[in-house]
């Protein structure tokens, strides 16, 4: 027979294998967890990338933005200085263009003025003409007919003249007999027998005397008359061509006045054509602002639309923040400071780490240095605090005003010298984390970044 069996070992065999099977299931469990982990950090570094990606994007859509918003800045004041121009030259040029046909408006009336005048003393001249060609006609007619009543009068001169000088002739011839025998003979003949032909020759001499000077006396008076007639005629040309030399002046001022209003029409029509270019201008110039406006209108739209993708681009970074499954992705590291030593304090004092490194959720406020939880859940924190001087350092982990970890370290050979911890809190939403320098402690950290604070979400309760 063989050795007898305790009674124990049984239910000790059944223990260990039931332990075995608990190490076996705890260690499935374990690497279960472990793979849940490893995939938590896979989703959390895609979640990283994808969120540095947004964050990279949205930073370029700001400057996008800032830049849109200087172009605009730009322009708009580059549009009032336009605007502003525009309206002072358009005020110059319609002052200019107002005092220009103020001036044309004055000499074109004056020109007027002067060429109604003319109109007038030519009209008179022309109602005066007529009269002065009659007078002059009828002048003209009074020596045409002064004239033959002279030749008529010289031809009864020269016919009284032929008989005077056949009575001298006769009268010679009797002086003659008188000198002579035959003649005294004839004489007394004549005076027996022909007393009567004497006294009819005495009488013929006399009223031929008669008659003659009559006719010289006439001759005197109508040569008396064709002179003043003559004199007459002569103040009638000389007035005539000194009416003639009033009209040709007359005419000439008046070619002149139209030769002045032509050129002053001229003058006119270059102005409106002038006041035309520069109407055409100043539309030009509204259809450039217009344009400007427009354009400015068009940037404006754009700025609310880059606004607006701006705004979506936010909300797709919260939405990868917080994941496609409803569940927040949390996660923040920061640095204390640049600027080397901080405290001692004479009280404790919140460390505020100022430099942001990582910041997804923007629960960690670099401001006051307090990690706020967002949701109620699972969370990790870590620390590492360093010092390069002998003497004690040492940090407080704080949950809202209760103190959860306290490090402490004496660096008592100088150098530096740092102390890391980390701890997983359940925390609610609203709950404050920080960390904290007790009285008389101090720290050091720089751009090498020796003292860091981190944390991040676990999983959501």
């Amino acid at each position: 027979m063989g050795p007898s069996v305790l009674p124990e070992l049984p239910v000790l065999w059944d223990e260990l294998w039931g332990l075995k099977e608990l190490v076996l299931s705890l260690k499935a469990v374990e690497v279960d967890q472990l793979q849940a982990l490893r995939s938590m950090e896979s989703r959390f570094r895609d979640g990283e990338v994808e969120a540095e990606w947004q964050r990279r994007r949205l930073d370029g859509l700001e400057e996008t933005v800032k830049d849109t918003q200087v172009r605009m800045d730009t322009e708009g004041k580059l549009l009032m200085e336009l605007n502003s121009d525009l309206r002072r030259r358009v005020e110059e040029l319609e002052d200019q263009s107002k005092a220009e046909v103020l001036t044309l408006q004055f000499r074109l009336n004056t020109s007027e003025r002067s060429m109604d005048d003319l109109k007038e003393k030519n009209a008179a001249l022309a109602a005066e003409l007529p009269f002065l060609q009659t007078r002059l006609r009828a002048s003209e007619s009074m020596v045409e007919q002064l004239r033959r009543k002279s030749a008529v009068l010289a031809v009864r001169l020269c016919h009284a003249e032929s008989v005077m000088e056949e009575l001298m002739k006769q009268t010679s011839a009797l002086s003659a007999s008188n000198s002579s025998s035959l003649s005294e003979h004839r004489l007394d003949e004549l005076s027996t027998g022909t007393p009567d032909q004497l006294s009819e020759i005495s009488s013929r001499l006399n009223f031929s005397q008669l008659h003659l000077d009559e006719l010289k006396r006439d001759s005197a008076d109508q040569t008396g008359r064709l002179t003043s007639a003559e004199r007459r005629l002569d103040e009638l040309e000389t007035e005539n061509s000194d009416l003639e030399f009033r009209l040709r002046v007359s005419e000439k001022q008046l070619e002149d006045v139209q030769t002045g209003n032509t050129v002053q029409s001229v003058q006119l029509s270059s102005m409106e054509s002038r006041l035309t270019d520069r109407h055409n201008n100043t539309t030009a110039l509204e259809v450039r602002l217009r344009s400007t406006e427009t354009h400015l209108e068009q940037l404006e739209n754009h700025t609310a639309d880059l606004e607006f993708r701006l705004r979506v681009s936010e909300k797709q970074l919260e939405d990868v923040q917080t994941g496609n499954t409803g569940e927040p992705k949390v996660a923040f590291s920061a640095g204390l400071t640049d600027s080397g030593s901080v405290g001692p304090f004479d009280e404790e004092t919140t460390l505020i780490f100022s430099k942001s490194i990582t910041n997804i959720g923007r629960a960690y406020d670099q401001t006051s240095g307090v990690f706020t939880a967002p949701v109620r859940g699972l969370y990790f924190f870590s620390f590492t605090a360093a010092d390069f001087l002998k003497g004690y350092m040492g940090v407080y982990l704080y949950r809202n005003n209760q103190p959860i970890v306290f490090n402490l370290d004496l660096n008592d050979h100088g150098g530096y010298a740092s102390t890391s911890n980390s701890v997983a809190l359940q925390l609610e939403e609203g709950d404050g984390v920080r960390l904290s320098l007790p009285a008389s402690y101090r720290l050091y950290d720089d751009s090498r970044n020796f003292t860091v604070f981190s944390g991040f979400l676990l999983f959501p309760l």
